[in-house]
């Protein structure tokens, strides 16, 4: 175990947002579910930066109050405030809010313990499944599954002492970094550099850096920020359980065509895997374009860059690709299969035409009338 770190004598204080995103079904009606979870209102902080009213969701998800809980973080225990966020297309994030207060040498200790399942993750998944129970009917084609993609997001209101965001990276800035990639000890120079190239600012006392699994937001004015990276959040866990989803389809349909029918039962056998197969295509497609224009951020370049640099530290673009390699797979095997069965309908109808001809003849030769 690393030893703990000297105190820096910086003193952060905020609070730690854990976002844990879980898919519960195929499809959410939301003004149900609100009934259904006799849910208030949940208001977003008021903004300080300027933003066009188109910023938004295209179908603004349900945010669901669900109390305090109390966890454990790190090596303490702590009171968290909880709310879950509700999608139309059956994803919802389960946020955990804990107060942060703590020298700023101590944040890559935390975020260490925060990597793999842990507490705070066992914690959501328990409350997610009271939540699931509650809106259950207004949820298509339920189900819980396995996956979940966590995130988490360090903001901070303020600095103790104050101090400007290059004086902050040039006392900090290998801490920051550590404390982004959930390592306790230092990183080396050019992992630290690479670690901080995503920060952005707007004005000249905040700052936004985004990784894989945590961000920091020296901020007040945070909102927008945690909803772009929950958001994200969702986009992963929604490709990588369609990546495994399409996975065992495409194994599943890859044997069934690599053993072909007898070509006298191949409409038969063939039929039903074609309608599964383009009911598959369908869904996958469909769901993917309701994610696509469910956050729109078209008005805003600065969380646009957000959006993006996290985006890309999250490798969505290799996802994205991999769910679209297998449901073009999916379709050449649709193809194929669609082929074999017009191949034996022309020979079923061949066949029978023969027959016919020959019934015919045999009826003219025998002198029948």
């Amino acid at each position: 175990m690393a030893p703990a770190p000297a105190p820096l004598g910086i003193r952060v204080t905020g609070r730690l947002i854990g976002l844990f995103s879980f898919d519960i079904g195929y499809e959410v009606d939301l003004e149900q579910a609100r009934r259904l979870a006799a849910a208030g209102e949940v208001r977003d902080l008021a903004h300080r930066r300027a933003a066009p009213p188109y910023l938004g969701y295209t179908s603004p998800p349900l945010r669901i109050p669900l109390g305090t809980r109390r966890v454990s973080v790190g090596e303490g225990q702590a009171e968290a405030a909880v709310t879950a966020v509700v999608h139309d297309f059956g994803a919802v994030t389960i946020a955990l809010t804990v107060p942060l207060a703590c020298d700023l040498a101590a944040l890559p200790p935390l975020t260490a313990t925060l990597t793999g399942a842990g507490p705070l993750e066992d914690a959501a998944r328990d409350l997610l499944r009271g939540l699931a129970e509650r809106v259950r009917p207004a949820v298509t084609k339920p189900g819980l599954n396995a996956f979940v993609e966590d995130y988490y997001v360090i903001q901070v209101d303020r600095l103790e002492p104050s101090m400007p965001v290059p004086t902050l990276l040039a006392r900090a800035g290998s801490l920051l970094a550590s404390a982004l990639r959930c390592e306790a000890n230092p990183l080396a120079d050019v992992e630290a550099e690479d670690a901080l190239r995503t920060r952005l600012s707007y004005y000249p006392d905040d700052l936004v850096i985004m990784d894989w699994n945590v961000a920091l937001v020296l901020d007040a004015d945070y909102a927008d920020a945690v909803n772009v990276f929950e958001f994200l959040n969702v986009q992963l866990l929604e490709l990588r359980y369609y990546d495994a989803l399409l996975d065992g389809h495409v194994a599943a349909f890859f044997a069934r065509a690599a053993h072909p029918a007898p070509r006298l039962r191949r409409y038969r056998t063939y039929r039903r895997t074609i309608e599964e197969l383009a009911a598959i295509r369908l869904d996958v497609a469909t769901i993917f374009e309701r994610i696509d224009n469910a956050f729109k951020l078209s008005g805003d370049l600065y969380l646009a860059k957000v959006y993006t640099r996290t985006a890309e530290r999250l490798s969505l673009r290799a996802w994205e690709e991999s769910v679209a390699r297998k449901l073009d797979v999916l379709r050449d095997l649709y193809t194929v299969l669609v082929q074999r069965v017009t191949t034996a309908r022309a020979e079923a109808l061949e066949l029978t035409i023969i027959l016919l001809i020959a019934v015919e003849l045999a009826i003219l030769l025998a002198g029948w009338k």
